[in-house]
């Protein structure tokens, strides 16, 4: 991912220990004033989610770190156990969805196109209301299509719409609003809204992508139907105040073998209108290792909102 700045632009990619596995993301600096001359530096507010599987090679470019002193390394065995592959469901292709009515194509936002999935319900039925999902750095809207998300939201009434966030998946020419890992201004996820025609939406928002649900969710007159908040980042940029003011409802959910669930945790519980559900044994990207868990907690969350 590549982001223009004043005096040349930033590299992102990501960042893998001794060991060859994922852990963050990193960030190269070229200066245009320095030549060819690259700083490198590892994002504090980096996203821990990585695709399902066994360790991959380390890639080029790449920051390689020393293994953490007294760490545990797990066999490629057991890591590929913990992330399951996203399954398809029974009956159904990504291109095929009985019963669904879905498309995909791009929206202007700002002056930049995004792309989007969508599946509402078939054969005319009337559609609930509208859950708009987002997504970590190292996934897209394709992930909660193959996971069977968006089938099963629109199998139960919702029209359920997956974006590309900027700079990521298929909107990879799209400029982000703001540094990765700092929050973007509140009217960027407004504007996605209203190009969908959403109206209130029910957002669910994982890791990355805390840092432009988060602002929206405490804007002034913010219109949210439901917020399902799966370990973002940026937890800790919002206030006190900011989080006791908001009366939407909220699910937070988290993996107990992740960090970074339990840390953002400690900051949305101050969410005065909030459930949870904590999945035991799943890690950082929860609804991977455990769909139907994170499937059925999703469905009764959004059949208790008016």
């Amino acid at each position: 991912m590549r982001m223009q700045i004043a005096d040349g632009f930033e590299i992102f990619n990501p960042v893998f220990d001794a060991h060859g596995v994922e852990v963050g993301l990193g960030k190269q600096v070229r200066s245009k004033n320095e030549g060819l001359k690259v700083r490198t530096s590892l994002v504090a507010a980096c996203d821990q989610e990585r695709a399902p599987g066994p360790p991959r090679p380390v890639p080029t470019p790449f920051l390689l770190l020393s293994p953490p002193v007294n760490s545990t390394r797990h066999s490629p065995a057991e890591d590929h156990a913990h992330f399951q592959v996203p399954r398809i469901f029974p009956g159904t292709s990504p291109l095929d969805m009985a019963g669904v009515d879905q498309r995909e194509g791009t929206i202007q936002v700002q002056g930049q196109n995004l792309f989007f999935r969508e599946t509402r319900p078939g054969s005319g039925q009337p559609v609930r209301f509208s859950v708009l999902l987002l997504h970590g750095i190292r996934f897209s809207s394709e992930t909660w299509q193959n996971l069977g998300t968006l089938q099963r939201l629109a199998e139960a009434g919702y029209r359920a719409v997956a974006i590309d966030l900027p700079g990521l998946g298929r909107s990879k020419e799209a400029a982000a609003p703001a540094p990765i890992g700092e929050p973007a201004p509140g009217s960027f996820l407004a504007a996605v809204v209203d190009a969908l025609e959403l109206g209130p939406p029910v957002v669910i928002s994982p890791s990355l992508s805390g840092m432009y649900s988060l602002p929206f969710l405490v804007a002034p007159g913010s219109q949210l139907r439901g917020f399902v908040p799966v370990a973002p980042i940026c937890t800790d940029k919002i206030n006190a105040v900011d989080y006791a003011s908001v009366k939407t409802p909220a699910l937070i959910v988290y993996g107990d073998q992740d960090p970074m669930g339990s840390s953002s945790f400690q900051h949305l519980k101050q969410l005065p209108n909030h459930r949870v559900l904590v999945m035991e044994g799943a890690g950082h990207p929860c609804y991977l290792d455990k769909p139907d868990e994170w499937h059925k907690g999703l469905l009764d969350f959004l059949q208790g909102l008016a």
